[in-house]
């Protein structure tokens, strides 16, 4: 199921009781999320054990009961969060068995293994497109020809365990054979071909399905899967089921409760898309009133982690925030990614073993909100041992300055605290105050300790640096802040002392990246006590000629401490460079200032298969592929006139799907294309855009639903000045 998100404000109420019990206990285009189509006629006898099954499964279908959630596992397995890694996000149906023994193999050679990353689970597509004659799934025999116990066999022999994908439904959502009706014969052949984890989604609804006889599947999957004796976590989404993974659907929490008890793991929130605020930020706000579901054997699954995943394209800070987030949340950590190939970075993050073992700590506890201040979530997780994992998140698209103390996070009163960015590695002694300026669209992680006896004197004070770039919108309104080459932003920043002992001969500083100007003199103090600050104003320059992007800028604090012992602590800001385009050219060949899609990536001169851009025969060499609901924002500066493009759905699914397009310069509609389906001739648009400073695109659900919304943009040009 995909579903749009949408962030939430937890009540102050629910955030005091929150605060209370913690300080007391300190899948394909976008035809397949609905895909529900009849799976192929089957021979004879498959259709008679089919339906000998599946009046079976009728006959004991009930309405369960919602009891309150427990906190042992049903079936004594994932005692810590599953880790490892699925194919969807990276291989969806183009996965084989040699991807899934190379992509095993780098686990081992990467060490990522060793670390707990030992699943190696299959999502849809893996099966035929029919059952045997006797019922049985099959494993599709040209990308799995030697099947699924040859394949389990293999990964148990490299240490490592293999899970495999289902759907509670006739159908998955790929419309492959769905599990409905074979419930306890597909739970005995995972058992026989060795399989130690099965997701079962949410696709293929049978006719006539309630939520009584829906909670009733689910349940009885669960215990058939645990009859069959072989020890197989199981991994479901029926809250997804609920319609909306939000608490306000009366729905949504009775499935979590269900869930809690019944299964290892549970998704809690649509699938990730390609925006990084509502796949990261978003999970977070649906997850964060769900911490008291979550305990040892049972987890709220946030999805995968994308980091490294091809189309994607978040930055390394993005993928630090989505692993900082995961791991403070107890959720699962299954990379999606083409391991194979990693980068260093990749393998970084996903081998930071002070996040993992946040994630993986034994007491089980998720990070419960102890606070919102300026948008930030202050989430804090108890740790075994008596450690605190505190996270900062903000998901504003500027850099926010958000103060808490070691006490609301939930440690004992202590003469000082240790500090540990996991990120930086960096330790800093607090008085109990913690303030720090998280990135825009970013989360930092921290490990708070109190400190007695002599370890107060062993980190210098924790300085708390901040620093923020005064870029001016782009126009009156706009979300968006950027800088042209040539232009001079402020840039405040301060340093202040919240240790327990004095800073002295402390100066702070504001530098760019090469090349570019900062004008003003260092901020000095002589002594700094504790909670005092000091701070200054910078004139940063973009040199004339620096190409678009984004660059860092670096407020850095010098001091001393002690015995006369020398420190440093450093924060960045970012500037975003724009640069106007010129001349005529096609947005395949332009940057967008922010994009989201519906499902999947954003095709550029491709669509969702990788085919050719084609609408009604017609093929693009240029353009763009997008799926319902998709906005784009492109920077023009003012400097462009025209903008043409030829509107239609894709030729490559030809279902039941309806968009419109919305065109809007500097916030203002400016073109309304109505509903297009794919019968709907091809669309061409001529758009006046003089003196805009930005274009946006937006693809909406022309009859109310996402599905088979494949909309692409043929050769979409712009006309523009020769120079800006």
């Amino acid at each position: 199921m995909h579903l749009r998100k949408r962030r939430f404000t937890i009540p102050a109420v629910f955030i005091a009781a929150l605060s209370a019990a913690l300080g007391t206990a300190a899948t394909s285009a976008a035809s397949a999320a609905t895909a529900q189509a009849s799976t192929t006629a089957q021979a004879a006898t498959a259709q008679a054990a089919t339906a000998q099954a599946q009046a079976a499964t009728t006959a004991r279908r009930s309405a369960p009961e919602t009891q309150p959630p427990t906190s042992q596992s049903y079936n004594g397995l994932a005692l810590t969060p599953p880790m490892g890694w699925n194919d969807w996000y990276q291989y969806r149906c183009g996965i084989t068995e040699d991807d899934v023994l190379a992509n095993a193999k780098a686990l081992l050679s990467s060490g990522l293994a060793k670390l707990g990353y030992d699943y190696v689970n299959l999502d849809d597509c893996w099966m035929a497109g029919t059952r045997a004659a006797d019922g049985q799934l099959q494993a599709d025999p040209t990308r799995f020809p030697h099947g699924m116990a040859w394949l389990a066999s293999q990964l148990h022999g490299m240490g490592l365990k293999l899970g495999v994908y289902e759907s509670f439904g006739d159908t998955t959502c790929q419309g492959k054979p769905g599990s409905y009706g074979h419930y306890q014969q597909d739970a005995d052949t995972f058992a026989s071909w060795g399989v130690d984890f099965l997701k079962f989604d949410y696709c293929g609804v049978p006719p006539g399905t309630t939520s009584a006889s829906l909670q009733a599947d689910y349940e009885q999957m669960s215990q058939d899967l645990k009859a069959t004796g072989r020890p197989i976590v199981f991994s479901e989404e029926l809250p997804v089921a609920a319609g909306d993974a939000n608490p306000a659907n009366a729905n949504y929490l009775p499935y979590v409760s269900l869930s809690s008890q019944i299964s290892n793991m549970w998704r809690m929130a649509p699938d990730e898309t390609t925006n990084f605020d509502s796949t990261v930020f978003g999970h977070l706000a649906d997850d964060l009133p769900l911490a008291t579901y979550a305990h040892p054997g049972a987890w709220n699954d946030m999805d995968m982690l994308l980091t490294g995943t091809t189309g994607y394209n978040w930055t390394a800070q993005q993928q630090e925030t989505q692993m900082s987030i995961w791991a403070e949340m107890a959720s699962p950590l299954l990379s999606s990614t083409d391991l194979t190939s990693m980068s260093a970075t990749t393998k970084a993050i996903l081998g930071n073993k002070a996040v993992v073992a946040v994630d993986q700590d034994p007491l089980g506890r998720q990070g419960q909100l102890v606070a919102q201040q300026n948008g930030v979530d202050v989430v804090a997780k108890p740790l075994a041992g008596g450690d605190v994992a505190v996270l900062l998140a903000n998901p504003s698209s500027s850099p926010q300055q958000v103060s808490t103390t070691a006490t609301a996070a939930g440690l004992p009163s202590a003469g000082a605290y240790s500090v540990r960015d996991l990120w930086t590695k960096t330790t800093r002694e607090s008085a109990g105050t913690i303030t720090e300026t998280v990135p825009a669209q970013s989360a930092m992680l921290l490990r708070v300790s109190a400190l007695r006896g002599p370890g107060i004197l062993r980190y210098a004070p924790f300085a708390a640096v901040s620093a923020s770039a005064d870029v001016p919108p782009v126009y009156p309104g706009s979300q968006f802040q950027v800088a042209q080459p040539g232009q001079t932003i402020p840039v405040p920043a301060a340093l202040q002392n919240e240790g327990r002992l004095p800073m002295w001969t402390a100066t702070l500083s504001v530098t760019g990246p090469s090349g570019w100007k900062s004008s003003g003199k260092p901020a000095t103090a002589l002594i700094l006590p504790t909670g005092k600050k000091v701070s200054g104003t910078w004139q940063v320059t973009v040199p004339p000629g620096t190409a678009a992007g984004t660059y860092a800028l670096t407020a850095t604090a010098r001091y001393r401490w002690g015995a006369g012992r020398s420190a440093s602590d450093s924060t960045q800001t970012t500037i975003q460079v724009v640069v106007p385009p010129t001349g005529t050219p096609t947005l395949d060949q332009l940057s967008w200032l922010s994009a989201t899609n519906g499902y999947g990536p954003i095709g550029i001169n491709k669509n969702y298969y990788g085919g050719p851009l084609t609408i009604h025969g017609t093929t693009y060499p240029h353009g763009l592929w997008v799926n319902s609901v998709a906005t784009l924002y492109y920077y023009l500066g003012g400097n462009c006139s025209t903008f043409n493009v030829d509107l239609g759905l894709d030729d490559s699914d030809k279902g039941t799907g309806a968009v419109d397009y919305k065109f809007y310069a500097d916030g203002t509609q400016v073109y309304d294309s109505g509903v297009v389906t794919n019968s709907t001739p091809t669309v061409h648009a001529s758009v006046n855009v003089s003196g805009a400073h930005v274009l946006e695109l937006y693809v909406g659900e022309g009859n109310g639903t996402i599905s088979y919304g494949n909309a692409d943009f043929g050769d979409p040009q712009l006309t523009c000045a020769a120079s800006s």
